[in-house]
Formats: C-alpha cells, sequence, structure tokens
C-alpha cells in the first residue's frame, strides 16, 4: 500500500467519523436531519476501510502522472465555475444559475453541442427544483425571479 493510500484511507475514516458525530449530535429519526448524515458515515467508512486493507504491504500502487497542459485548463474552468456558482447562486437564484453552471460543466467536459448542453441543463434543473422545492418543499435561493 503507498503512502498515498494510506492518507486517503485515513482522511476518509475521519471524515466519515465527522459525519457520524454530527449525524447522532442533530439526530430526530429516520427521517430527520440526522439520517443523512449517519448513512454518509457509514459509507465513507466502509469505503476507508476498503482502501486501507485492500492492497498488501509489499506492492506500491504506480506513480500517477500529472494532467496534460489541456486537462488541467479544463480542470481549472470546473473549479472555477464551482466557486463563482457558490458566491453567485444567492443572487441569480437556483433557477438562473444552475442551468448556467451545468451548460457550463458539460461544455468543459466533453465535446457536447449547446443546444444539447441547453437541453441537459435545463431538464434537469428544472427536474431538481420540482423535487426540492415543489414535493420536499425545501427552500432554495429566490435570487432575481424570486421564484
Amino acid at each position: 500500500m503507498g503512502v498515498a493510500d494510506r492518507i486517503l484511507g485515513i482522511l476518509l475514516l475521519l471524515l466519515g467519523l465527522a459525519c457520524l458525530v454530527e449525524g447522532i449530535r442533530v439526530w430526530d429519526g429516520m427521517e430527520g436531519t440526522g439520517f443523512m448524515p449517519v448513512i454518509m458515515a457509514v459509507v465513507l467508512g466502509a469505503l476507508s476501510l476498503g482502501i486501507l486493507v485492500s492492497r498488501s504491504p509489499g506492492r506500491e500502487s504506480p506513480l500517477i502522472a500529472w494532467p496534460a497542459k489541456g486537462n488541467r485548463q479544463k480542470i481549472a474552468f470546473i473549479y472555477l465555475s464551482l466557486v463563482l456558482y457558490t458566491l453567485l447562486v444567492p443572487w441569480v437564484g437556483y433557477l438562473i444559475g444552475t442551468p448556467l453552471l451545468l451548460i457550463a460543466l458539460v461544455r468543459a467536459m466533453g465535446r457536447i453541442r449547446w443546444g444539447h448542453g441547453l437541453i441537459f441543463s435545463l431538464v434537469t434543473s428544472s427536474c431538481t427544483y420540482f423535487i426540492f422545492k415543489v414535493w420536499l418543499k425545501m427552500p432554495l435561493t429566490a435570487g432575481l425571479l424570486g421564484v
């Protein structure tokens, strides 16, 4: 097992423990807010244990090369898009910000036509809006439209 594998396994285990502590702290039943953090703790704990015990001690992980320049630019663009989305969605709102983010991400990750990206982003945003706002009655940022 390589050092990177050990570090990743330990970090996932610590993150799982943090989720478990938070889930127990806010627990109010199987349908309450603490349920999801407990589920995340179980998943992260299982993944971390799988990483920590999966490799034999004598076998090292292969070296991982840095991405090529074009891929690094894509990664930076995706990261920047997510940061901008986080900063701007309170002002522009979920219904405007999310389709714009999805179009940017779909275009950055592959060679997809603008029309297909637009259709994908509108359908995905509409479905998630319906699920979270209408069906689950969760508050989403209204922004400019006030919706």
